[in-house]
C-alpha cells in the first residue's frame, strides 16, 4: 500500500507542473482601482500607434506669417503684400489682431492705373519702375472649434487698415506726375487653418477691400494736386503660416 500511495502521488505532482500558467498568456498589462463612491475605474496599455493628427490645439496666442497677393477691381493696390500678425485671444472663440506689412509692386503707368504716361516734354516715354510702401492693421477675428474635426479651424474676420506706397523715381528724375497714395480700408473675409502639429498650422485666406486712397500728384511747372478715389479690391493669402504659443 505504501507504494501505491507514492505513485499516486508522484503523478499527480507531475500533472500539475505540466499544466500551462494563465500569468505567461497576458501580452498587455492592465490595472485598475475601485471605490465605494466612484465606481471601477481601469487602464490597459498595448503597442504605440502611428502619427495621429492633434486632439486639441494651443491657444492664447498666435504669430502668423502673411503672404497675400492683392488685386484692385477699381483703384490701384500694391500687388505684393508681406507681413507678419500677432492674435490675442480674448473669451474661447474671441481673437483680436494687429498686422505690419510691406507693399512692392514692379510695373508701368498701367500696372499703377496712372492717367497719362511721362512728365511734361516726356509725355509717352516712361520706363518700367517699383512701387514700395507699408501697411498697418487691427481688428476681430471668430475662430471656430469643430468638435469631430479639432485640427481644422474656420475663421471668419474683419479689419481696418491704413497704409501709403511711393511711385518710382527712374534715373534719378520724375517719370510721372504721381508720387505717393494713402489708403485707407475696411477688410472682411474669412479663412481656413490646418493644423499639422498642437502649435503649428497652415492655412488660406480670402478677403473683400473696400476704402478709398488720397494721391499727391505734382505735375511740371504746376501745384501739386490731391486726387481722391474709391477703392475695391480683393485680397488673396495662398501662403499663411502659424504658430500658437
Amino acid at each position: 500500500m505504501t507504494h501505491r500511495k507514492l505513485f499516486l502521488l508522484w503523478t499527480l505532482l507531475c500533472s500539475l507542473a505540466l499544466l500551462p500558467r494563465a500569468a505567461d498568456a497576458a501580452p498587455v498589462t492592465v490595472g485598475g482601482k475601485a471605490s465605494t463612491t466612484g465606481g471601477t475605474s481601469g487602464s490597459a496599455s498595448g503597442p504605440k500607434k502611428g502619427f495621429e493628427l492633434p486632439e486639441n490645439i494651443i491657444g492664447g496666442n498666435a504669430i502668423t506669417a502673411l503672404l497675400p497677393v492683392q488685386v484692385g477691381f477699381a483703384g490701384y493696390l500694391p500687388r505684393v503684400r508681406i507681413g507678419f500678425q500677432y492674435e490675442r485671444q480674448l473669451y474661447k472663440a474671441h481673437w483680436v489682431y494687429v498686422q505690419i506689412a510691406g507693399l512692392l509692386d514692379r510695373g508701368d503707368w498701367h500696372t499703377f492705373r496712372l492717367p497719362e504716361c511721362g512728365l511734361g516734354a516726356s509725355e509717352g516715354s516712361c520706363n518700367r519702375g517699383t512701387v514700395a510702401g507699408f501697411d498697418l492693421g487691427l481688428g476681430y477675428a471668430h475662430k471656430w472649434f469643430l468638435k469631430n474635426h479639432p485640427y481644422l479651424v474656420p475663421i471668419a474676420r474683419v479689419g481696418l487698415n491704413g497704409g501709403a506706397w511711393w511711385y518710382p523715381y527712374i534715373t534719378e528724375s520724375r517719370q510721372q506726375a504721381r508720387e505717393r497714395t494713402w489708403s485707407m480700408s475696411v477688410r472682411g473675409g474669412g479663412g481656413l487653418r490646418l493644423f499639422l502639429l498642437r502649435n503649428l498650422a497652415i492655412g488660406l485666406d480670402v478677403n473683400l477691400v473696400l476704402g478709398f486712397t488720397i494721391s499727391r500728384d505734382r505735375p511740371l511747372a504746376k501745384p501739386p494736386e490731391t486726387n481722391a478715389n474709391f477703392l475695391i479690391g480683393m485680397e488673396v493669402l495662398p501662403l499663411i503660416v502659424e504658430h500658437r504659443f
